[in-house]
């Protein structure tokens, strides 16, 4: 086999490598939605902006958020991603207070050293009033990007915010990903034997992907049930930042 074969079906075999996520967010686009139209109309009349913490170039689903919110948005990030506008520790935003009529962060402060330093950041840097929305996991696997720190119950996303006025709290991701998630890092274990050899574990996370991503869809029935919180896989929150 020449080398440019074995290139070529290397390249093949890296497209064909797709691992389905093992979360079913069942709010997340609604919730993005109501942000977007939360932000008043002073502010999009003041041109204000909005702070995406964590933002890593990922991209926000089409129609959750309005053309204005889109255009006002900067992400800041540890990591240099496309997308990126800003480099910087959130625990430590190089923004003048009052700077952002708007903040969001999701699936980030777990990775994030000093939680309550960031948010106090975000507090600091948003107007009085402005609305924030979070994201943060509790039942969850470790996934390290680039590091994992801590999980959040719905009390915790609470203490979190306990500065913050208008606080709402909710299930994003319910029991069904949480137990998904389990049974996939448990099927990929055993199939790969527990190691820690990147091709086995790959190969073994393929299978167990597949295998285990339909219990996950549950939480289209469970999800919004009162005592999903228990087991969820994951929280959302609404507030408004405090004023200074």
């Amino acid at each position: 086999m020449t080398g440019r074969m074995r290139a070529r079906l290397m390249g093949l075999a890296r497209r064909a490598y797709r691992v389905p996520s093992p979360t079913y967010n069942h709010a997340s686009h609604r919730n993005l939605q109501r942000f977007s139209s939360a932000l008043s109309a002073p502010a999009r009349q003041d041109g204000a902006r909005v702070l995406n913490v964590g933002g890593g170039g990922r991209q926000f689903p089409p129609g959750t958020l309005d053309g204005f919110v889109r255009q006002a948005i900067v992400n800041i990030d540890v990591e240099r991603h496309p997308g990126v506008h800003v480099l910087a520790d959130a625990a430590r935003l190089p923004f003048a207070s009052n700077a952002f009529g708007g903040a969001l962060s999701t699936a980030v402060l777990e990775h994030v050293r000093r939680p309550g330093k960031a948010i106090a950041e975000v507090a600091r840097v948003c107007a009085p009033g402005a609305m924030v929305y979070i994201e943060v996991p509790f039942m969850q696997g470790y996934h390290a990007s680039p590091h994992d720190y801590q999980r959040y119950t719905s009390s915790g996303v609470a203490e979190l915010l306990r500065d913050f006025t208008d606080v709402e709290v909710g299930v994003c991701v319910g029991p069904s990903s949480a137990l998904s998630w389990v049974l996939r890092g448990y099927v990929k274990g055993m199939l790969s034997g527990f190691s820690r050899h990147r091709l086995r574990e790959r190969a073994a996370e393929f299978v167990a992907a597949w295998l285990t991503t339909p219990v996950k869809f549950l939480d289209r029935y469970v999800a919004d049930r009162p005592a999903a919180e228990d087991l969820a896989s994951g929280f959302y929150a609404f507030a408004r930042a405090p004023k200074n």
